[in-house]
């Protein structure tokens, strides 16, 4: 049974070793409760068409699952090859889909070595079919015991929400009424998008999980969600990326058996606070990796993220906000995400908006709360110098900004600022920081060598004021 969202009285959000409740309003009522949710492993049966791999990768990420497994009928793999590999995947779920009636014995193929390789599993894996009724009634018959379903199209967008649906369905299990923490930031995120009239995203990254949300003013949300995080899930950062890739956003140099150690005690103290600057700086660089690679699988998933680039508004949740200084979430964005045009930046500290969002995914109209406005990013390759001007209540500065420059104009006041061959005129009420003008470059490098990467980080860290002054 639901609960009416009228009633609630608080809203409980699980973090990975302690819950925080917000109050909604209500004197008294029943507690909505927001959950990362459990993970779930899933694996795609796949016919010919080359769409359907993108489109299952796709449907994985927007519903927050591990896909851990794609089978196609001309893989090459023997029956006894795709048996092993289901059978050690351990699987919630199977998605086959079949878009060409060529594709039918094949497979019935497959589902015959999900049957071989999984028949000692319990409870034995679902398995949804998005193909016509013949291919169902045949995967049925080659696999008695499994429940089937059957499912949409998953390229096309009623089949992908039908397949994210069934999910996040699995992924609450028998947890009773609750809100996942993804659901509930899309609401939010929508919500904040119509009430501005413009895109917007919202970066969240937590011990578990990490999402890049992108909301339009007419409803639209393009949500990814990925298991990788700062915490829990920090083992999985550095198993996707390479602890060479993570140790590089860090200025000073660190052996990489005691850079190990630290990721991997990371997930023995959930939610612990950094208490040095090495730990702080390790949590902001297993961040940026998170999120990079997030936003390479949407991409190879065949998601279009030049809007989401594009959007001149973004908000940050999560451990991401919650880092002490608003200069360190700030960077950690800037680094990873390269917008193409100014970008007001904002953090989230508190679990307020993620409360607000989980009534709104219930069909509440739910007050958002005031975020904190960071700075607005001016993100600038110039061919030659070129003048930047920043007026606020002390007056106009004018800067000359060159290819490389990366600095912060602080501000007060009403801020606008005017950007070479451009009309657009990037305009907030307040900022806590200001301006930051950031032509470094996209992609973003930095050199292999401790001898110049260190004094390259040391001078971005620097600009910003990112670090504790005995850290530079």
């Amino acid at each position: 049974m639901t609960t009416s969202t009228e009633l609630v009285a608080s809203v409980e959000i699980a973090h990975e070793a302690r819950t925080e409740r917000v109050s909604s309003g209500a004197v008294d009522g029943p507690v909505l409760r927001v959950i990362p949710g459990d993970a779930v492993r899933v694996a795609a049966l796949l016919g010919r068409d080359p769409q359907l791999a993108r489109a299952m990768a796709f449907g994985a990420l927007a519903g927050g699952a591990s896909l851990v497994g794609l089978l196609g009928t001309h893989d090459g793999r023997s029956f006894v090859e795709r048996a092993e590999l289901l059978r050690d995947a351990h699987l919630d779920l199977i998605v086959a889909l079949a878009s060409d009636r060529r594709d039918v014995d094949g497979i019935v193929d497959l589902a015959e070595a999900l049957r071989f390789g999984c028949a000692d599993q319990h409870p034995l894996p679902h398995i949804l079919v998005a193909a016509d009724e013949r291919v169902r009634d045949r995967i049925a018959a080659a696999c008695p015991a499994n429940t089937i379903e059957a499912l949409p199209d998953v390229r096309m967008p009623a089949g992908r929400e039908a397949l994210v649906a069934r999910l996040r369905a699995v992924r609450r299990r028998a947890q009773g009424d609750v809100v996942l923490r993804d659901e509930a930031l899309e609401a939010a995120a929508r919500a904040m998008a119509v009430e501005a009239k413009a895109d917007v995203v919202v970066l969240d990254v937590t011990g578990g999980a990490t999402s890049v949300i992108h909301a339009r003013p007419d409803g639209v949300v393009l949500g990814i969600h990925e298991r990788l995080g700062v915490g829990a899930a920090a083992d999985r950062v550095v198993a996707r990326a390479g602890l060479d890739r993570v140790r590089r956003w860090i200025p000073r140099a660190v052996e990489a058996p005691a850079l190990l150690e630290r990721v991997f005690n990371r997930a023995r103290w959930p939610d612990a606070i950094p208490a040095s600057v090495l730990a702080l700086s390790l949590e902001m660089a297993l961040a940026r990796e998170a999120i990079a690679h997030a936003l390479a699988d949407a991409e190879r998933a065949g998601a279009s993220l030049e809007p989401a680039w594009a959007a001149p508004l973004i908000v940050l949740t999560g451990r991401l906000a919650q880092l002490p200084r608003a200069a360190q979430s700030l960077l950690v964005a800037i680094d990873v995400f390269g917008a193409t045009g100014p970008t007001l930046i904002s953090r989230a500290p508190s679990d307020a908006l993620v409360a607000a969002g989980a009534l709104a995914a219930r069909g509440r109209v739910a007050t958002l709360p005031t975020i904190d406005a960071i700075a607005i990013v001016a993100e600038m390759w110039p061919r030659r110098s070129a003048v930047v001007r920043v007026k606020d209540e002390n007056g106009v500065v004018e800067e000359r900004v060159a290819r490389g420059s990366f600095l912060l104009v602080p501000t007060k006041g009403v801020v606008e600022i005017e950007l070479p061959r451009t009309t657009v005129r990037p305009r907030a009420e307040h900022l806590e920081l200001g301006v930051v003008i950031d032509a470094r470059g996209r992609p973003l490098t930095l050199p292999p060598r401790d001898a110049e990467r260190i004094p390259t980080l040391a001078r971005w860290n620097a600009a910003l004021d990112v670090l504790p002054a005995e850290a530079r």
